[in-house]
C-alpha cells in the first residue's frame, strides 16, 4: 500500500494518504506524547470514492485523474493544511475515528 505524506503549514506531515482493499481514501495520523503526562492521539478519516471528484474539483485539479495523484498534487501546491482542515471539518464527507490515551497519574 503506497502512503503519500500530506505536508501542512510548518512543513511537516499532517496526515498520511492510502486506498483501502475496498477502494476508499483513508487518511491517517498519530500524534505521540511527549512525555509521560502526555497522552498519544490517533485519528483517521475514510473516504467514500462519490467524494473523490469533489476533492479535486475543491483544488482545483482534474477529477479524471487517480484519487491518490490529486492528493500527492494537492500537497506539492502547499494545501496540505487546507485538505486537512477541509477533512477535519467534514467540508469533505468523511467517516472520522479517534482513539485518545491518558497518562496514568
Amino acid at each position: 500500500m503506497s502512503n503519500i505524506s500530506i505536508i501542512g503549514d510548518e512543513g511537516k506531515p499532517v496526515l498520511y494518504a492510502s486506498m483501502t482493499s475496498e477502494g476508499k481514501l483513508f487518511f491517517e495520523f498519530e500524534l505521540y506524547g511527549r512525555n509521560e503526562n502526555e497522552g498519544d492521539y490517533e485519528f483517521n478519516h475514510t473516504v467514500e470514492p462519490e467524494e473523490f471528484p469533489g476533492i479535486a474539483n475543491r483544488f482545483g485539479l482534474n477529477p479524471e485523474e487517480p484519487i491518490l495523484t490529486v492528493i500527492q498534487q494537492i500537497t506539492d501546491m502547499g494545501k496540505g493544511q487546507e485538505l486537512e482542515r477541509a477533512l477535519t471539518k467534514q467540508e469533505i464527507k468523511n467517516e472520522l475515528w479517534t482513539w485518545l490515551s491518558t497518562p496514568w497519574n
